[in-house]
C-alpha cells in the first residue's frame, strides 16, 4: 500500500519517518537556536543539560550537532543505556573510547580519564552525549562531576551533554547533586514548535519527497498543530496517518476531516 500511496501523491518516499536523511533535516528557527546553544557548550568545554518532552526534537538536535562537529577536532561519544549502575556505565563509556573493560570500577575510571587526557593532548576534544539522562541513578550523576575534574579542576578536557525529559532538572535540586548542578554552564529547553514552524516542517517534508504542491490544506495543518501540541514526533505521526486516510478516500489533498478521523479514533 505504501508504494501505491506514494505513486498516488507523486511522492518518492514516506515523508514522515524518524529515518529522515541528515541532509534533509529541515533547520527550523527553533531547531537552529538549540543547535547553536549546544555548539556553544562544546566551545565552552563544560557540562550542559538539554531537556524537553518526549518527541520534542532532542534527537534531531543531537544528529545535527554530530554532523556539524569535525571528526578531526572532536570525538563524539553517545550513550543511551541509562537504566544501569555505575560499573555498567563505565563499561559502556570504555567501549565508546575504544578501551577494553577490565570489570573493576576504579580501574575503568582511571583508564577513562587517562584516555580523555590523551585525546586532549592530541588536540581531539571528547564530547560525551548521554541520552535519556533523566533515568540515570544518582551515583552515576555524582561520578560525572569527578570524570570531568582534571588537573585539580583547572582543565576542561571533555564536554558532557545530559539529555532527557524535564524531570532531569528536578534531580539537580537535591543536595547530593549540588556540585554537578553548580558545574552546569549551559541549560537548553527544547520547546514545542510554534504553529508556523509546524506548517513549514510538514510542507518541507512533502516537497523534499517530490511533491511541490500544497498537499495539506491550511485547515488540516491547523488541526495537526493543535492536536500535536507542536511536538515533532506527534506531528509526523498524525500527518502520516492523515495522508493514508486521504489516500484511502481518494482525495486530492489532506483535509481537516482526514486529520480529525485520525486523532478521534
Amino acid at each position: 500500500m505504501n508504494r501505491e500511496m506514494l505513486s498516488y501523491f507523486n511522492l518518492s518516499e514516506i515523508p514522515f519517518t524518524k529515518e529522515i536523511p541528515f541532509d534533509k533535516l529541515h533547520l527550523l528557527p527553533s531547531v537552529e537556536k538549540n543547535v547553536l546553544s549546544v555548539k556553544m557548550l562544546v566551545e565552552l568545554k563544560g557540562i550542559g543539560v538539554m531537556t524537553g518532552k518526549s518527541g520534542s526534537g532532542k534527537s534531531c538536535v543531537l544528529r545535527l550537532l554530530k554532523h556539524q562537529l569535525s571528526s578531526s577536532i572532536y570525538k563524539v561519544l553517545y550513550i543511551c543505556h541509562s537504566s544501569i549502575n555505575v560499573t555498567e556505565f563505565y563499561t559502556h563509556l570504555s567501549a565508546c573510547l575504544g578501551l577494553t573493560s577490565r570489570g573493576r570500577r576504579s580501574t575503568m575510571f582511571r583508564e577513562i580519564k587517562e584516555k580523555i587526557l590523551s585525546l586532549h593532548s592530541g588536540h581531539i576534544h571528547p564530547v560525551l552525549i548521554i541520552d535519556e539522562a533523566d533515568l540515570l541513578n544518582y551515583d552515576i550523576l555524582q561520578d560525572l562531576r569527578l570524570l570531568t575534574n582534571f588537573d585539580i579542576d583547572s582543565l576542561n578536557a571533555m564536554t558532557v551533554l545530559l539529555c532527557g525529559q524535564e524531570s532531569l532538572l528536578q534531580k539537580f535540586s537535591l543536595s547530593i547533586l549540588e556540585p554537578l548542578a553548580n558545574s552546569i554552564v549551559v541549560s537548553i529547553t527544547v520547546d514545542p514548535l510554534p504553529q508556523e514552524e509546524t506548517y513549514a516542517f510538514i510542507e518541507k517534508r512533502i516537497k523534499d519527497c517530490g511533491n511541490s504542491a500544497a498537499l495539506f490544506t491550511k485547515q488540516a495543518l491547523a488541526v495537526i498543530h493543535q492536536a500535536s501540541g507542536g511536538i515533532f514526533r506527534s506531528i509526523g505521526t498524525i500527518a502520516q496517518s492523515a495522508l493514508y486516510k486521504a489516500f484511502l478516500s481518494k482525495a486530492s489533498e489532506v483535509e481537516a476531516e482526514h486529520v480529525k478521523s485520525v486523532i478521534e479514533r
